[in-house]
This record gives structure tokens, C-alpha cells and sequence, in this order.
């Protein structure tokens, strides 16, 4: 069933007014009808159904009944440095449906993108959401220098650093994981310096050197993997 975001609060037999985008989408890409069921959400109270309903000019979602409750989810944070346009798209997307709760954007010395459309990427972060049936947004944070985001977490996220040529090294701690991702060509070493002032934890994901967004999700799903094998453990 096509699933929608709207940032509006849910009640039963609450009329939902589409945006023009939302009213085309479903109307003229997806041929749905007038009582066609939907399901929306808003990030706060889990998925709810609604019927798509017109009157006079404008269209809506008339809301029927809750169908799933919030989910919740284990706090986790993507730092990643800037890179270009269609990889940082696709980082945030798959990161997204992967499960990650928090996006910090980074304007790292190598950082081959200086301006991002914000709007456009909180649109993507949102579509992923839809897509693969999770109803809860992750937090995008707009671009800030290493140093602020890494001040910003510390002490409530335990800090790692991908490390393309130097060893695993540090101590795990039970605080929620922020990642932080380089850019091309990797983090400076004036950057790798302040990681290692800051206690951060280094982790190497192996003896090939691995893009961007690839590091990215390949962190996000070991470690969530490795959280899955831990609730099997008896």
C-alpha cells in the first residue's frame, strides 16, 4: 500500500489536506482514486489509514484508524563528510532505510562539496522513509565543521572514526555509535589528530579502500548486524 509522510498531528476522522506535490503524486503517478486507502505517517504516531477524498478543489486524507504504533528504534548517528552531489544522495538514502536515527553533515578539509541543497536532501530522507515502510524520520542536521559535531556528541555517542590505513583501535563503550565517514581522499591529518584527542575509537573496515557512501552503509550494517546477533545470543 502507498505510504506518505505529513508533518500534521492524527486523529480519527482528521482530514488531511495533500500539497499539490502529494495530490499529483498519488493522483496522476500512482492512479489512485477518490476512497482509495493510503497509509500516512508523521514521525510521532505510528502509520495510520486514510481514504483519499475530494471536495470541491481540495484533496485529502480522511483519516480511518491506526494500523501500527510508533516504532523505536536504537539511536545511532552518521557523521558524513561532504562529497558529491548523487553519492551523498545515495548514502542518505540507503542510510535511511538502514535504520539510522541521526545525520550529521560535514564540511571536512577535503570536502569536494561546498554547498548542498538541504530541502532536496530532507526530501530523500523523507522518500526512503516511505519506501521502506519506516515511521520514523531521521534527524539531518545541516553542514558544521568537524570539530562542532564531534562536540556537539561527546559524551552521549560513543565516536568512530573510519580509518582507511591505520588499525582498529580504542575501547568500546555502551554509549549509542556515531560514525564518522571521510570524505574522498580521506580525513586530513589534522583531522585524524583531533580523533585521536577526542578518545574516538578508529575501525578498519579492511585492506581495500572503500568510497564514501560504501563505508558508510557498510559500518551502519555491521554494526547492526551485530546488535541483531547479540539478542540471539543465549
Amino acid at each position: 500500500m502507498i505510504r506518505l509522510f505529513t508533518d500534521v498531528s492524527f486523529e480519527k476522522n482528521k482530514k488531511v489536506v495533500l500539497t499539490a506535490p502529494q495530490e499529483h503524486y498519488l493522483t496522476h503517478v500512482m492512479r489512485q482514486k477518490e476512497g482509495d486507502k493510503i497509509i500516512c505517517f508523521n514521525g510521532r504516531d505510528g502509520d495510520w489509514e486514510g481514504l483519499l477524498s475530494k471536495q470541491k478543489k481540495e484533496c485529502f486524507l480522511l483519516l480511518q484508524k491506526q494500523v501500527s504504533v510508533q516504532q523505536k528504534r536504537e539511536e545511532n548517528v552518521l557523521c558524513l563528510a561532504l562529497i558529491k552531489r548523487e553519492p551523498l544522495a545515495f548514502a542518505l538514502q540507503k542510510a535511511t532505510e538502514l535504520g539510522v536515527t541521526e545525520i550529521r553533515l560535514i564540511q571536512a578539509d577535503r570536502s569536494n562539496n561546498e554547498r548542498v541543497n538541504m530541502e532536496r536532501l530532507k526530501m530523500i530522507v523523507v522518500e526512503a522513509c516511505e519506501q521502506c515502510e519506516r515511521n520514523d524520520i531521521p534527524c539531518l542536521f545541516a553542514p558544521e565543521s568537524l570539530s562542532k559535531v564531534m562536540d556537539s556528541l561527546a559524551g552521549k555517542r560513543q565516536l568512530i572514526w573510519l580509518a582507511e590505513r591505520s588499525e582498529t583501535k580504542g575501547k568500546h563503550t555502551d554509549l549509542p555509535p556515531a560514525f564518522f565517514i571521510g570524505p574522498e581522499g580521506g580525513w586530513s591529518t589534522p583531522e585524524q589528530d583531533l580523533f585521536q584527542e577526542k578518545g574516538a575509537f578508529s575501525w578498519h573496515l579492511g585492506n581495500t579502500i572503500l568510497r564514501a557512501e560504501t563505508a558508510a552503509l557498510t559500518a551502519v550494517a555491521l554494526w547492526q548486524y551485530r546488535g541483531e546477533i547479540k539478542k540471539l545470543a543465549i
